[in-house]
């Protein structure tokens, strides 16, 4: 579990937002359902909606390497014309391996900073091309490491809360990150860890 989540373009809500602390407190909730060892990937600092996964995970990444200066160049241009991107969090849902919070734009800037980003990421974008264009957006909370203890209860608690307004939030920024996991303590998760922070507008 040393870490299976690849370079990855993301938007995050403000981490000082009233979102993120609503995201944190559901996380918190959901792993106390679930049991302990989940990784508690929707709180603080964690929580994000992916634009892109750009490679396969490996262990070794330098900032200064020529693909991830190809791959921040690329955000720099698709941002270049696009404002900031304001997502509303419309409620929760349960997958087989993730409890996910569901996230509509309310605008069109994501949306079209993703397609732009594919544009100008052009031979580097082929990483995501045999599974289509993304259609939805989302935040992961809880991804499952083993058993549930009561799934029923974790079911009944997500099925509460599917149609809940979350919050809203803006996002001024696109960040290049890869994960590390971060296993000690009381909240294991996967820690984003920047490589490159675009302004959207810039």
């Amino acid at each position: 579990m040393g870490g299976r989540w690849p370079v990855s373009v993301v938007l995050r809500p403000p981490a000082d937002g009233a979102l993120s602390r609503r995201l944190d407190a559901l996380t918190v909730e959901a792993a106390a359902i679930a049991g302990g060892g989940h990784w508690q990937t929707g709180q603080v600092g964690s929580a994000h909606l992916t634009v892109r996964a750009l490679e396969f995970y490996r262990p070794d990444v330098d900032p200064d390497e020529p693909v991830i200066k190809r791959y921040r160049a690329a955000m720099e241009r698709a941002a270049s014309t696009i404002g900031p991107a304001r997502i509303e969090v419309t409620g929760l849902t349960l997958t087989p391996g993730t409890v996910m919070a569901s996230a509509v734009p309310l605008d069109d800037q994501a949306d079209l900073f993703m397609d732009q980003l594919k544009d100008e990421l052009g031979p580097d974008a082929w990483h995501e091309l045999g599974y289509g264009r993304r259609d939805i957006w989302y935040l992961n909370l809880l991804h499952f490491t083993g058993d549930i203890p009561s799934p029923e209860v974790l079911i009944e608690w997500v099925r509460e809360h599917r149609s809940v307004s979350l919050g809203e939030a803006t996002i001024r920024a696109a960040e290049l990150v890869r994960f590390w996991h971060a296993p000690d303590g009381p909240r294991p998760f996967m820690r984003p860890q920047l490589l490159a922070s675009v302004p959207l507008g810039s």
